[in-house]
């Protein structure tokens, strides 16, 4: 049997340092161009270097059938994202996202300020490298 080989890389080693996110008063036709040009689902609402939770591409969808672009994103702000902290075991981190079921968790300090994001395309890219 080959031996199992436990992967010894934190969060801070493979998450993204740049993310994207937009404010509360960012509008939802904004936030629809940020989400198509990262290729994200979920854009994280950052305000005083915290982050208030996040805006959906299935809500903003929901309002352009609606007609209702006239929205910000404070507006459709659903609850935080999960967080994790940088020096956290990636295989952790990664079980977290995998619970959440969400595409990206926030990596933040010890007094939630943001620093970066793992996401599902961070894991794939580190799992390509260790292979």
């Amino acid at each position: 049997m080959p031996a199992v080989v436990r992967d010894t890389r934190t969060v801070e080693q493979v998450m993204s340092g740049q993310f994207a996110f937009c404010f509360p008063s960012t509008g939802l036709a904004q936030a629809a161009r940020m989400m198509a040009q990262n290729r994200v689902i979920e854009l994280p609402v950052i305000v005083d270097q915290r982050c208030l939770g996040y805006v959906s591409y299935l809500d903003i969808l929901q309002r352009y059938v609606k007609a209702q672009l006239d929205a910000r994103a404070a507006d459709l702000v659903r609850t935080p994202l999960p967080e994790v902290r940088p020096d956290l075991p990636l295989a952790d981190g990664v079980a977290l996202l995998r619970e959440s079921g969400r595409q990206l968790v926030l990596v933040t300090t010890s007094a939630g300020m943001p620093l970066g994001a793992l996401t599902v395309r961070d894991v794939s890219r580190a799992m390509a490298a260790a292979a």
